[in-house]
Formats: C-alpha cells, sequence, structure tokens
C-alpha cells in the first residue's frame, strides 16, 4: 500500500524518532532500538500480506553485510576493553608531559596522543572520555588555551575515529561497501595526513593560553595521573594495525591483538587474566573484555534493525526510484556521482546523531550507487567514512560535546579545579575543532580534483 513511498514509512519513523531523541538531549543506541522497532511494525500497515513482510524481516536481518560488521564490533569491543583498561592512557600522558612542552606545544601533544590513542582503541568517544579528566586540566595549568585543548581532544579523537581499524565507522564503512578493511585504511591515510598537518598548523596558531607556562601545581597534577607502566601495551595495537594492513583478514588481526594482549599485559604487570574476564560469586561474569564486548550490543541490534528497514526499501522500488533519480540529476560524471556519495553521507549525519548509524543507513544505497558508476569501493568508502568523520564531529548533539560538558561540570565542582577549570559551551569549543574542518575540506577537494580517485 502506497507504493515504494510505503516502503520508507519503517526508516523515516526510524529519523523521526532519533531526531526527537536528539532534541531531548537522550541519542542513546537503546532508544534509537526502539524507534527502529517501532518503525518495522508501522510498516505492517502498508503491506497487503503481513505474514509475509514478517518473514521477510527475519530474510532481511540475515544480511551478511550486518553480519560481518556485528562479528567484528564483538572482536574489537573485547579489544577496546583490554587496553582501555591497562593504563594506556596514563601511559601516553607520561610520554606527553616527559617531553616538557607547554602552552601550545602541550596542546599539539594532546591531538597526536589523543590519535594515538583512538587509533589503538578505535573509539573516539572513549578518548574523549579517557582524556577529559586528566589532560584539559593539566593542559590549561601548562598555559594551554581551554577551548582549543578540548578541539586537540576532540580532534584527536576524531581522527583515531576515522583512521583506526578497528574504529566502528572504519568496519562499517568498508563492509558496506563489499570490501577489505586493509585495503580502506591504506587508501585513507593520505586524507589524514593532509587534515592531520593542517589541524597541526591551526592548534600552533591558536594554541596558547593565558595560563603559567610550568607551575608546581601542573606538575603535582600530572605525577599523580602519568604511569609509563601501560606504555608496552601500544604493542599490541600496533600488531593489529599492522596485521590489518598487510591485508590479512581483520578478524584475524584482531585476535592477534587480542592475544598479544593477554600475553604482553600479565607479564608486565598492567593487568590479570581475571581483570580480563572472571565469574563472581553470584553467577555472573566480568571484565574489561566483558564489557568492551557487551557494550557494542546495542549498536549492533540497531544495525540488524537499520539493514532490514533498507532492506525493506529495497523490495518497495523506492531505492531505485531514487537510484534512477541521482542517475538522471547528479550522476553524469564520476564527480557527480562522488558528490552524491558525499551529499547522501552528510544529509544522513545530520538527521542521526551517531555517524556509525547514518553509515549503516546509506551504506547499502551508497553501494549501489558506486557499483552503477564503477567507483571503486575504497574511494566509496573512504568519502562516506571521511564525511561522517569530518562536521558531525561539531554537531551540538555528537556524543561527545554533552559528555566532555559533563566532565567539565564535574572538574569544576573540585575544589583544586574550580578556579582554574571552566565549564565550556559547545559555541566556545566547535571553532577549534579544526581536524572534523580541515577533513571536510580535504574531501571535497579530493571530489573536486579526482585525488585517489579510482575505478573498479
Amino acid at each position: 500500500r502506497g507504493g515504494k513511498w510505503g516502503s520508507v514509512v519503517p526508516l523515516a519513523v526510524f529519523l523521526l524518532f532519533t531526531l526527537s531523541l536528539v532534541i531531548a538531549n537522550a541519542p542513546k543506541e537503546e532508544g534509537m532500538i526502539i524507534g527502529a522497532m517501532i518503525g518495522l511494525s508501522l510498516g505492517m500497515l502498508f503491506v497487503t500480506n503481513v505474514a509475509a513482510y514478517s518473514e521477510r524481516i527475519f530474510t532481511l536481518m540475515a544480511n551478511r553485510t550486518a553480519t560481518v560488521a556485528v562479528v567484528c564490533w564483538l572482536w574489537a569491543g573485547a579489544f577496546a576493553g583490554i587496553l582501555g583498561a591497562s593504563g594506556l592512557v596514563e601511559a601516553t600522558v607520561w610520554a606527553g608531559w616527559k617531553m616538557g612542552l607547554t602552552g601550545k606545544w602541550f596542546v599539539i601533544v594532546v591531538f597526536f596522543m589523543a590519535a594515538l590513542f583512538a587509533v589503538s582503541v578505535g573509539t573516539g568517544l572513549g578518548t574523549v572520555v579517557g582524556f577529559t579528566p586528566i589532560m584539559y586540566p593539566a593542559g590549561i595549568i601548562l598555559g594551554g588555551d581551554p577551548a582549543v585543548l578540548m578541539g586537540a581532544i576532540f580532534s584527536g579523537a576524531t581522527l583515531g575515529d576515522n583512521l583506526a581499524p578497528i574504529s566502528d565507522t572504519t568496519i562499517v564503512s568498508a563492509t558496506t561497501q563489499e570490501t577489505d578493511i586493509g585495503g580502506v585504511v591504506r587508501s585513507r591515510l593520505k586524507y589524514v595526513i593532509v587534515a592531520a598537518f593542517l589541524a597541526s598548523l591551526c592548534f600552533l596558531a591558536f594554541g596558547d593560553g593565558a595560563g603559567d607556562s610550568a607551575p608546581e601545581s601542573a606538575e603535582k597534577l600530572l605525577s599523580q595521573y602519568a604511569n609509563p607502566a601501560g606504555l608496552p601495551m601500544l604493542i599490541p595495537a600496533g600488531l593489529v594495525f599492522v596485521v590489518a594492513i598487510c591485508g590479512y583478514h581483520f578478524l584475524a588481526a584482531l585476535t592477534a591483538g587480542i592475544v598479544s594482549s593477554l600475553i604482553l599485559g600479565p607479564i608486565i604487570g598492567v593487568f590479570s587474566i581475571a581483570d580480563v574476564f572472571s565469574i563472581t560469586a553470584d553467577g555472573s561474569v566480568s571484565g574489561s573484555a566483558v564489557k568492551g564486548a557487551m557494550g557494542l550490543v546495542p549498536v549492533a541490534v540497531l544495525t540488524l534493525l537499520l539493514v532490514t528497514a533498507i532492506g525493506l526499501m529495497a523490495e518497495g522500488g523506492f531505492l531505485s526510484a531514487m537510484m534512477d533519480w541521482l542517475d538522471r540529476k547528479f550522476s553524469r560524471t564520476r564527480r557527480g556521482v562522488e558528490g552524491s556519495i558525499v551529499a547522501l553521507t552528510s544529509f544522513s549525519n545530520l538527521c542521526v546523531s551517531v555517524n556509525t548509524v547514518a553509515m549503516i543507513t546509506v551504506g547499502p544505497l551508497i553501494n549501489e550507487l558506486r557499483k552503477r558508476h564503477d567507483i571503486h569501493p575504497h574511494r566509496s568508502a573512504n568519502l562516506m567514512d571521511a564525511i561522517s568523520c569530518s562536521f558531525p564531529s561539531l554537531l551540538p548533539y555528537s556524543a561527545s560535546i554533552p559528555a566532555a560538558a559533563a566532565i567539565h561540570r564535574r572538574l569544576n565542582a573540585q575544589d583544586q579545579y574550580s578556579d582554574i577549570v571552566p565549564v565550556l559551551t559547545w559555541a566556545q569549543e566547535v571553532p577549534y575543532i579544526f581536524y572534523g574542518m580541515t577533513l571536510f575540506i580535504v574531501m571535497i577537494g579530493a571530489v573536486v580534483t579526482g585525488w585517489g580517485r579510482k575505478t573498479g
């Protein structure tokens, strides 16, 4: 019922429900799951055979692309949980502190350390939550501008989310385009390097604040949180990156990282096997690997529901109609096709506050579009991922922004920080999230000039 437009109902309801969550300042995956369930349920009003529709939902949910992403997330979540509990944040703080840098130089070191940590663990939000309580007050005391300092943390987290082989955005961009993660990361590196270089120049230009150069309070703060013990845990993180880049299956790369972590961590004493996985007296299980893997279950469930909603749009003929319209209006050249990919990705990210969910929503559309016009899957995956990790990091309803604000308020409530740590607003921070800006400019330039364009 309703022709091709009737097939849009499940996804449209989901997007409207998600928008209401954003307005209510509650853009959580759990709420989005309910929105997707409501959308699929209301879709029954627009079919003539409810039983066939219900059975089709089960068939579409078995989509291989979604299943691959879900499996990778479970392995990546477990690995990120292990590294996150190994003291890697404190180790990266120690490395920066020992360089003896202050002011704008400390700000740029924070940018690169946050990027290194995010590449290691594959989570931008986790990097913001881990770095802000330590680096934000320390950087202010060491003479960094507060707003620029937060911009460096956000930017480093976004860079890692954009580049890490174990990042959810990397996994989704590759799997929805039916290509290999290692090849996607290799081909993406050139864009990341240029955007990071431009962002670094901006941080150097704006990073100095009004603080002292190296007060005793900063030394005390850093000595309290800086600990080099976890530094060797960069080895498993680097191993995953190298194995994936070398073209091995991503699941094998993650397994190599997990196994090497479980060997190295107890040897150097940063955690025990019981810290990774243990059975409690009441019969439940706990540990860093358990928390890491289970933390990604909501987004995995949401992925299956959204893939189903998009599959119903394909069944109803809406996707074919949209592809035909794009072909007629914009896709006369490869540049036009890539512009359509950028537009679809941008629109989806504006509607959905979680960039991974936005990519899941439009990924199958983009895959169909690039196949029609012989665009290489590495190219479409890079455009989709880079756009999703660019301006969306500046949006006020991006998950990292309210998380950082909550940490600011908590720090400001403490006596030792109340006079030096301001609670920043989104308007104060957003002009300095330089990596999100420079990456968007770089990718638009790549579309216009054809830099990095491949066919196939």
